[in-house]
């Protein structure tokens, strides 16, 4: 295993790692620094704004932890403390609901239906984001109870043989919560197609009216709704990449094969990177932001 360490396909994977790391500490860390200054100025917060800084701080503090995690295995390498990983499960979740309801909410304001229901939404939306990402952590803790009392039951000192896999190996814990980590993943990934899908169908149905009347499909409605789509689009490969991710990291745990996990963890950072500066690039404020910055150190 220590060969595999210092391999050269493992010094390339690693680099790579690190080089995203800093890609999503640095984006998530302009975001959270951003939307926060805009609130202690202004004294409220949009509630997409709320969305923004509760996903950036979860995928900071996911970085981290995940930071903690490695360190603890390279010096605490008997460590079977489950804690620090749920940790990091619990936040990397987090910042997946958090990406869901922040397609939703785009998708409830731009589609133009006439469903009632759809209308009701849109003068509630802003009210309801904030109750239905605390809801969904709450059941995401409560589906994790098992797998947390799974993992403890496995690592009794009187429960040493019932299931060895885990206990050989410190990192294998992650197999413990992968059940509920890749069934929230897929809700999350059905949540964000069904956004995507209504936009299009909106798209699609005021293209048809426009051409009907004769008027011009390149008005302001059909802008609109492209600049949430092409974002929304890149968001759903993100997570079918995501979903890969996770399958090749529980592949490479149960057979002990280094580089596939090695491959998991660089599938895995690509999301909080890549998705950080497309946030960046699609939203206004931060975009403004962000070219001030860059203006700026381009004249010092």
């Amino acid at each position: 295993m220590a060969a595999n360490l210092v391999s050269p396909f493992a010094i390339i994977s690693w680099s790579i790692i690190g080089i995203l790391c800093i890609v999503s500490l640095s984006g998530n860390g302009f975001i959270f620094m951003v939307t926060v200054l805009q609130w202690l100025q202004k004294r409220k917060m949009p509630p997409c704004d709320f969305l923004l800084t509760c996903l950036s701080a979860s995928r900071l503090l996911t970085q981290l932890n995940a930071m903690a995690i490695y360190f603890m295995q390279l010096f605490y390498p008997s460590s079977r403390s489950a804690m620090p990983f749920f940790s990091w499960v619990l936040l990397n979740m987090a910042s997946l609901w958090c990406v869901s309801w922040l397609s939703i909410f785009y998708c409830v304001k731009v589609i133009n239906f006439s469903n009632s229901l759809l209308l009701w939404l849109k003068l509630r939306i802003n009210l309801l984001l904030p109750k239905l990402l605390g809801i969904s952590m709450v059941i995401f803790m409560v589906s994790s109870l098992p797998s947390i009392f799974t993992f403890h039951k496995c690592n009794e000192p009187c429960n040493q043989t019932v299931t060895p896999l885990i206990n050989e190996k410190p990192g294998n814990m992650w197999i413990s919560f992968f059940p509920v980590e890749i069934t929230f993943t897929c809700i999350n990934f059905s949540m964000n197609i069904a956004a995507t899908l209504l936009l299009l169908i909106s798209l699609w149905r005021h293209v048809r009216n426009l051409r009907k009347s004769g008027t011009s499909v390149q008005d302001l409605n059909t802008q609109v709704h492209l600049k949430v789509i092409r974002p929304l689009l890149i968001t759903l490969l993100l997570y079918l990449l995501y979903i890969a991710s996770l399958i090749t990291m529980m592949i490479g745990f149960l057979n002990l094969q280094t580089k596939q996990a090695l491959i998991g963890e660089i599938m895995v950072n690509i999301f909080p990177s890549v998705h950080a500066i497309i946030l960046i690039w699609t939203n206004p404020k931060l975009r403004e932001v962000a070219a001030h910055m860059l203006n700026i150190r381009q004249r010092a």
